[in-house]
């Protein structure tokens, strides 16, 4: 059984609080129009609507809930959405017209509305999981570009303080220039951050990064023709 059925074969199970609401639910599956003579009416007259015309994706996949219609009835059930501040769309295809929900919160809401609340809680359980995976990915990425960068840049650095020492150059330089390629050298992996607190005399990190490029650039001054 698909989600969307379990989720009809429950609201089946439900009942009316008043005879207004069953009239209201009967108008949403036989596609016609309805009055609302109590606050749960409107719940009841897109129970209806979902009965016949309703499918929703899987907690596991995107948030969709759609209604497929084959006339013009879908401006109708669309305006009764929005009177409960659920904004639907409405697309053509194939010869029918579909009014979906795609924002996860306002298809939580839809399906509260109508009397599935323990569907709801499932749906934003759901959607709340997804979203701490991916701010955890979004995380983790980010960490495996920096240490990337580091890595990469740390290698520029030592690549060019060993051209300098082969051209004999290094011990030439400034003191402070020699200072940051002995550190380099003592810590290869070593992040910018991390050197920073090993440097002694302390320096800053802008001072330490200027220093190492200076170096990169001055390596590349003795290979560039």
């Amino acid at each position: 059984m698909s989600y969307s059925s379990e989720l009809k074969e429950y609201l089946q199970t439900l009942g009316f609080r008043r005879e207004c609401c069953m009239m209201a639910c009967t108008a949403g599956f036989e596609a016609a129009q309805f009055e609302a003579h109590c606050e749960h009416c409107l719940g009841s007259f897109l129970r209806g609507v979902f009965f016949r015309f309703g499918y929703l994706n899987p907690p596991e996949k995107d948030a969709m809930l759609t209604f497929t219609f084959g006339d013009d009835y879908a401006l109708y059930v669309q305006d009764v959405l929005r009177q409960a501040e659920i904004e639907a769309k409405i697309a053509r295809r194939r010869g029918k017209t579909l009014l979906y929900i795609k924002k996860s919160d306002a298809v939580s809401d839809l399906v509260s509305l109508m009397g599935a609340t323990r569907f709801s809680l499932r749906l934003m359980e759901v959607q709340v999981d997804k979203q701490f995976r991916g701010e955890l990915n979004r995380k983790c990425n980010a960490e495996t570009a920096n240490l990337a960068r580091t890595a990469n840049a740390a290698a520029e650095q030592l690549t060019a303080i060993e051209r300098l020492k082969q051209a004999r150059k290094l011990g030439a330089l400034p003191e402070e220039l020699q200072a940051a390629a002995a550190l380099r050298l003592a810590h290869p992996e070593a992040s910018l951050e991390e050197l920073r607190r090993l440097s002694d005399p302390p320096v800053s990190r802008s001072g330490l990064n200027h220093r190492l490029q200076k170096l990169t650039r001055l390596a590349s001054e003795l290979t560039d023709p």
